[in-house]
């Protein structure tokens, strides 16, 4: 399980994980939850043979949003490919929210160092992630 504490909040963990095993290789979904309910959470897709690791979903509920968590699952997600031996992690960003444009969820992978890529935006992941414990 691993802990992740938020200026303004109490720790928190990413604590239920769900995976389902593909030929392709596996989704793994990462919930965040407090003690009102789930914060947030994280889909990815953790491919066999491939190059990058996939983001399928990030996903903050509006109570919670503002409060870095979007920005710990992805720092989470850059964690994950980094000790899965990824170097790139990639996402199609649209938002399925109607008060957040995909321009405004570009601008905001922008800013986390995602670049597009295609059709997609991608992210080199470096050795200098700090792995959480």
């Amino acid at each position: 399980m691993q802990e992740i504490s938020n200026k303004g909040t109490k720790n928190m963990s990413i604590g239920e994980l769900y995976r389902h095993r593909t030929e392709h290789g596996e989704l793994q979904c990462h919930r965040l939850k407090m003690p009102e309910g789930t914060a947030g959470e994280l889909i990815i897709n953790v491919p066999r043979n491939e190059k990058a690791l996939s983001i399928e979903e990030v996903f903050v509920d509006r109570k919670f949003r503002n409060m870095g968590l979007g920005s710990k699952l992805l720092a989470f997600a850059e964690q994950i490919a980094l000790v899965s031996g990824f170097q790139n992690i990639e996402l199609k960003p649209f938002s399925t929210d109607p008060l957040v444009s995909d321009h405004e969820l570009r601008e905001w992978y922008k800013e986390h160092g995602y670049q597009f890529y295609g059709d997609k935006m991608r992210k080199r992941i470096h050795k200098e992630i700090e792995v959480m414990t």
